[in-house]
């Protein structure tokens, strides 16, 4: 079983599912990836996979390193049935629909990149933390595994790591 981010909230912030939950469904707009400009749910595509979702409501410097190498690493163990998508929560991200498709194209990416639908209803983002420039929601079999939540300043190398090393963690246990 994965571990990884279970101190989070010891650090002062608990964002997203937290470890144990259940993963609700909840549906996106897709702005890459196959399902590119519909509306899906993710959550009920993948099923019981190991699945990697990010909510993310900042674009940082650090961001573009952590998509990248969430891409790879999802890429790697495809084979082992691990899947990712990436869903962006409006508000503070000015054009946001064109800075999505701009940065999935500028790193070329392959993990689907989505803009939450309904943020208000609580469904997708709604218990984001709203300094959470970044939260990363690992599980399977509907079930959180793992939760990393990172305000702007503290998506660095370090973390990066500690988040892939989980990545690798949940696609290889049962």
């Amino acid at each position: 079983m994965v571990t990884a981010g279970a101190g989070e909230p010891a650090r002062g912030l608990a964002s997203g599912p937290q470890i144990g939950d259940k993963i609700s469904t909840f549906y996106v707009r897709a702005v890459t990836g196959p399902l590119k400009s519909k509306s899906v749910c993710y959550v009920c595509r993948n099923g019981d996979r190991p699945v990697v979702m990010l909510f993310i409501r900042q674009i940082t410097p650090g961001l573009q390193d952590l998509l990248k190498g969430l891409d790879a690493e999802i890429d790697r163990q495809r084979g082992v049935g691990l899947r990712g998508f990436g869903v962006f929560v409006p508000g503070e991200i000015p054009d946001l629909f064109s800075r999505v498709q701009t940065l999935s194209f500028d790193e070329k990416l392959n993990l689907p990149l989505t803009i939450a639908a309904a943020p208000a209803d609580g469904s997708a983002g709604g218990a984001i933390h709203p300094e959470a420039a970044v939260t990363v929601v690992l599980y399977r079999d509907l079930i959180v595994k793992a939760n990393f939540a990172c305000r702007a300043d503290e998506l660095n190398a370090e973390r990066i790591a500690e988040i892939l090393e989980a990545v690798r963690q949940l696609a290889t246990s049962e």
